[in-house]
């Protein structure tokens, strides 16, 4: 009897600690008037820092051995590669011409292919600089001319960045060459997050970013592509793009109850939410949004959400309503797989075939249960067999936990159906 009550409590406890599991939260993300703040998102803890969208113009990936620099070009901002000369160019920087120049972008892919590095040739040439194999800094060899968002020109170098200090060296300046800065920037400090990121205007380092652990989107203004008249043309949107340590796949069209999430293919892109939930209508100037349309998203710790939009402001006050739904959660998958019995298929369609270790003389039960910790199936297992077959083709597509009681031993193993 005592031991019949410990396993009743630890399964009680189980089912307890996965409640949160497949329970539907309705949430926003509240970036302000004309898109005023980059919003930090976590799935699991909600919003997790709002920072001034406007404070910064460079971006540096913090890994040691990357090159990647980033503008802010969801202001407006934009970089043109000097086609006039290289760096010793730099004293006589002009810009006739310049409505002509091509001018570079941030990646809608890779947080890392940021505007300085789209001129890139691969290894060892890095857009804005050239890799040297002696002591691993790359060398800068090229000269930008920065439009920044209210207009004016600004000449930059990046000049060097030396790898294993992990330390940019870089100069900007007016086009006449008044207000010359010089600036080294260590990254060290900074490598828990993403990028660290400079303002031109202030002079100064920012810390924008939470641990890049602690966000899985961020919902800002940047440059992206969308389509007009049939032709892809980059204009600044808003929206929701991915952090890293996140994969996303996108599904469309789908019914509000689709959740095969494990049938879906996920990236990394940072763009695969990004702005296209949504679109204007020009007659009525109000957004509409898909409701065919939902996100699957893989958090680093392997938790798995769906995400589905149903509201959006636009610029008045930069409002983005979706509900969130955890349908996976790494930690119970791990913990149930702890057991000698096999399950096949799986994931599985209409039939599930169990073996047991041995077999048992005694009859015993196996129970299905929702990670909400409902009973949806329950059956007696027969005596003197070590296998029985379940009917599940009646059961939602999703992840389920299968419970078999026999001789006084209780097996759990986690069951994915798929139709």
């Amino acid at each position: 009897m005592k031991k019949n009550l410990s396993l009743t409590i630890l399964f009680i406890s189980l089912i307890a600690w996965m409640l949160p599991v497949n329970a539907q939260t309705n949430d926003t993300a509240f970036m302000g008037p004309q898109y005023a703040n980059d919003i930090f998102y976590s799935l699991e803890n909600g919003t997790v820092k709002a920072e001034p969208r406007n404070n910064w113009e460079l971006g540096f990936y913090t890994n040691t051995w990357s090159a990647g620099i980033i503008i802010n070009d969801g202001t407006g901002m934009k970089l043109f590669t000097y086609p006039k000369g290289d760096t010793t160019a730099w004293n006589n920087v002009d810009t006739i011409g310049i409505k002509q120049w091509a001018f570079s972008y941030n990646s809608d892919t890779t947080w890392e292919d940021g505007a300085f590095n789209r001129n890139a040739l691969g290894h060892p040439d890095y857009g804005w600089g050239i890799y040297n194999a002696i002591n691993h800094d790359l060398v800068g060899d090229s000269i930008y001319v920065l439009q920044l968002a209210n207009g004016s020109l600004k000449k930059i170098w990046i000049q060097r960045k030396k790898s294993i200090d992990n330390t940019y060296i870089f100069k900007y300046a007016d086009l006449d060459n008044q207000n010359e800065v010089s600036v080294t920037l260590d990254v060290r400090p900074y490598e828990s997050k993403l990028f660290v990121y400079y303002s031109i205007t202030n002079q100064q380092v920012l810390d924008r970013e939470p641990a890049k652990t602690d966000w899985d989107l961020l919902f800002s203004k940047y440059m992206g592509t969308t389509v007009n008249e049939g032709v892809r043309e980059r204009y600044p949107v808003a929206g929701a793009l991915s952090n890293i340590t996140d994969t996303i796949s996108k599904n469309s069209p789908v019914a509000d109850d689709f959740e095969d999430w494990a049938g879906s293919e996920m990236n990394g892109n940072r763009t695969t939410i990004g702005h296209e939930w949504k679109d204007i209508d020009m007659s009525t100037y109000t957004w509409i949004i898909d409701d065919s349309l939902c996100y699957f998203i893989k958090n680093e710790k392997g938790d798995v959400y769906k995400l589905t939009f149903d509201y959006f402001s636009g610029s008045g006050s930069g409002k983005a309503g979706f509900v969130k739904k955890l349908l996976s959660l790494s930690a119970v998958n791990e913990s149930l797989v702890q057991n000698s019995m096999r399950v096949y298929p799986n994931p599985a369609n209409q039939l599930v075939t169990i073996l047991f270790d041995d077999v048992k003389a005694e009859t015993g039960f196996v129970k299905v249960y929702s990670l909400s910790g409902s009973l949806v199936i329950e059956n007696m297992t027969a005596s003197n067999t070590n296998q029985m077959k379940i009917d599940i083709s009646s059961l939602k597509p999703g992840l389920y936990i299968l419970e078999v009681v026999q001789g006084g031993k209780v097996q759990r193993q986690k069951l994915m159906v798929q139709h």
